[in-house]
């Protein structure tokens, strides 16, 4: 029997950092949070997709406890910042004491607002970066508010796209139990139809969709 992809990439990339693994030690086992963050690959592949497009602006819709924070910090250049969007106070405090924690702090505004009210404040084509992990049944709206908001060269980031994934955590009770997988997939969807969007998806275990804004213009 052979090793899970996620025991497989740890045994070759080897374990968390102790920033990130203290972290998620208190996060998870000490506030006994929902274990909903991005997975370790996905984080990894999130920080690398930062370092390579060198964003000055990035914005992330949702915040959770900053552990894609951290990863995003951590790949922006120099001069380079993240805000974080999340409606929950206690979220965006939290974050900003692991953000401060990991050494990143001070290229991070960490919002509390409501993410499409907020969003709706910043100029069109002002922002180099997006990364949406945040309600599921919201990401068409998401990315409706998100597109005018990236330059002609910015990047696209969604989180939770592969096939199967459990949303149920975040469904209302009377809710219809298939809401989120119904958005995700209008989500991927739009992204797959626009002619103004290169996309691809990336092996994570929750599935990462990357797009990339005007590729035929710079074709």
């Amino acid at each position: 029997m052979t090793d899970s992809p996620a025991s497989y990439i740890r045994s070759m990339l080897g374990p968390r950092d102790a920033a990130l693994d203290s972290v998620l030690r208190d996060a998870l086992l000490s506030r006994d949070l929902p274990a909903i963050q991005i997975d370790d690959n996905g984080a990894r592949m999130l920080q690398m997709l930062t370092m390579l497009h060198q964003p000055r602006l990035v914005v992330e819709v949702g915040t959770l406890f900053g552990y894609s924070a951290i990863h995003i910090a951590r790949g922006l250049p120099p001069g380079g910042r993240l805000v974080t969007i999340d409606n929950d106070p206690q979220a965006t405090a939290l974050c900003r004491k692991y953000l401060n924690e990991a050494g990143v702090g001070d290229r991070v505004e960490a919002v509390t607002a409501d993410a499409s009210e907020y969003l709706a404040t910043l100029e069109p084509e002002s922002v180099d970066m997006v990364f949406i992990d945040a309600d599921k049944k919201s990401y068409p709206l998401y990315l409706k508010l998100c597109f005018p908001l990236l330059r002609s060269g910015g990047l696209l980031v969604a989180d939770d796209v592969a096939p199967g994934g459990d949303f149920s955590g975040e469904s209302e009770d009377g809710a219809d139990p298939s809401r989120e997988t119904k958005a995700i997939t209008t989500y991927v969807g739009a992204v797959a139809r626009s002619n103004r969007l290169f996309s691809a998806f990336v092996g994570s275990t929750h599935g990462l969709l990357v797009s990339y804004k005007d590729w035929q213009r710079n074709a």
